[in-house]
């Protein structure tokens, strides 16, 4: 219907297009700062010559052999042969400076609410949300998203409680056509009968109008940018190296999955509590990534790589991470203060 086709539009053109659009203006600005550069006296190019290396300034010397030897000290990524950047033959780095741009449009400093009147209930609707979305089958990155969604409308009108469950699987429905392959997608009568809604008299035709009434309020802009998004960026570029090492001994094959259990289940530890909306969510992701390591007892904690993946310096997040780790200790008693198995977390 006309609901799934500007919805499918839409993800076309924010999915590939924009990042499409994107790359290929970087190429350009790349292209353009090159050796052609114009003469004072006339609108000829000139082509500087490569020059020899003895000819050169002494500090423009210096300052290669220093970016040589930092290029030559970093680390590789552990139990990543090949890139991702080679496997997708695209530049990941530019789709990264997408994501943080467009992080702001759901979570940022400037629209964080702790006033809001939903708040006191809002971790029996995220826990809810969340187990619909795992009786669909849907990625857990989907559901974080619809909450991401949940929380734009409610912080910003008071919408009345008898339409809380519509909207909240409403929000669900179209993250996962946003987010999911089709075939994934929960045909609109299973959801009726799975949240109920069947039984409070909504038809398919009514919640059609719920999803068009979320994305009003949405304005019809749906690339949200929640921290496990970007979580699965550092992990996929890597964020465990060859010379890190677990508990005083060298890594293990094991160690990247341990990562990312404990990514997973940092995201969705910060998801259930609203005061971490205050945080950028790559500046969360990158607090979350540390506490992984630091639960992992890797070391070095951070480190000049993680520092270039992330864009953050460790005393940039230490806050953040202080945040996640609390409040980690608050819901885990004795866990903080010891190494735990991955499969504590997860369980």
């Amino acid at each position: 219907n006309i609901a799934d086709i500007i919805l499918t539009g839409i993800h076309y053109i924010e999915q590939i297009i924009l990042p499409a659009c994107i790359i290929t203006i970087r190429i350009m600005i790349r292209r353009q700062t090159t050796t052609v550069s114009r003469s004072k006296d006339s609108d000829a190019c000139v082509f500087k010559p490569i020059q020899a290396w003895d000819r050169l300034p002494s500090q423009t010397k210096h300052q290669i052999s220093l970016d040589k030897v930092k290029s030559s000290m970093e680390s590789s990524p552990f139990g990543i042969e090949i890139s991702i950047d080679k496997k997708l033959n695209i530049c990941t780095e530019d789709l990264y400076f997408h994501m943080r741009d467009r992080q702001v449009d759901f979570v940022s400093p400037t629209t964080f609410a702790p006033g809001s009147s939903y708040l006191p209930y809002r971790r029996y609707l995220v826990d809810w949300m969340s187990d619909v979305g795992e009786q669909c089958h849907l990625h857990n990155s989907t559901v974080h998203v619809s909450i991401l969604f949940l929380d734009k409308i409610f912080r910003s009108r008071d919408i009345p409680r008898s339409q809380w469950k519509l909207l909240a699987t409403a929000c669900i429905s179209i993250a996962a056509k946003y987010e999911e392959a089709e075939e994934h997608c929960p045909p609109i009568p299973d959801i009726l009968q799975l949240t109920k809604l069947g039984n409070a008299g909504h038809t398919s035709l009514s919640f059609r109008e719920g999803e068009l009434e979320v994305l009003r309020y949405l304005g019809w802009r749906l690339r949200a940018i929640p921290p496990i998004h970007v979580v699965g960026y550092f992990l996929a570029k890597g964020a465990t190296f060859v010379d890190d090492t677990w508990q005083g001994r060298p890594l293990i094959e094991k160690i990247p999955r341990y990562v990312k259990k404990y990514s997973d289940f940092f995201c969705n530890l910060t998801l259930q509590e609203y005061a971490f909306q205050q945080y950028l969510p790559t500046q969360l992701a990158a607090a979350i990534l540390l506490a992984s390591r630091v639960a992992l007892q890797l070391e070095p904690r951070w480190r000049p790589e993680l520092e270039k993946l992330t864009g953050y310096e460790e005393n940039e997040i230490t806050i953040v991470f202080q945040h996640v780790w609390s409040y980690y200790e608050e819901q885990f008693p004795g866990h903080g203060s010891r190494s735990i198995s991955p499969r504590s977390v997860v369980s």
